[in-house]
């Protein structure tokens, strides 16, 4: 699992961090959110780069206690395991890991059904082995 990230389909809204935020964070705030849209100009041509985690294993390994793992194709994160010490956001290649006061914000699928999924209208992101909302 894991998800997918399609660069020609994107408009640049947000709405998918706004929907992450929403789901973990009870509040729309898109720097909360747990993946990364952004957009620039490139010879007069507005260019949208999508980042999500891609699950490569990085914070799991950098993780000194062993608050993140891998398994059954999405991260797990255990709270009380976390001492905030932000090794996992400064390795993750993608940025998308959000370090907050007392712990930090990793893409855990929403259990298998991604509100950032379910919420893009144009069907910019899916779900690995599976389909756009």
């Amino acid at each position: 699992m894991g998800l997918k990230f399609v660069q020609e389909n994107c408009i640049g809204c947000k709405l998918c961090e706004l929907a992450c935020s929403a789901s973990h964070e009870e509040m729309f705030n898109p720097r909360l959110g747990r993946l990364r849209v952004g957009s620039h100009y490139e010879n007069k041509d507005l260019k949208i780069e999508g980042h999500v985690c891609i699950l490569c294993g990085s914070c799991v390994r950098a993780c000194p206690t062993d608050a993140i793992a891998l398994e059954d194709g999405r991260l797990h994160y255990t709270r009380e395991d976390c001492i905030n010490c932000g090794v996992c956001v400064d390795v993750c290649p993608q940025s998308v890991i959000v370090q907050k006061e007392e712990d930090v914000g990793i893409c855990d699928l929403c259990e298998g059904d991604p509100w950032c999924v379910k919420s893009c209208p144009h069907g910019a992101l899916m779900l690995k082995g599976g389909t756009s909302a």
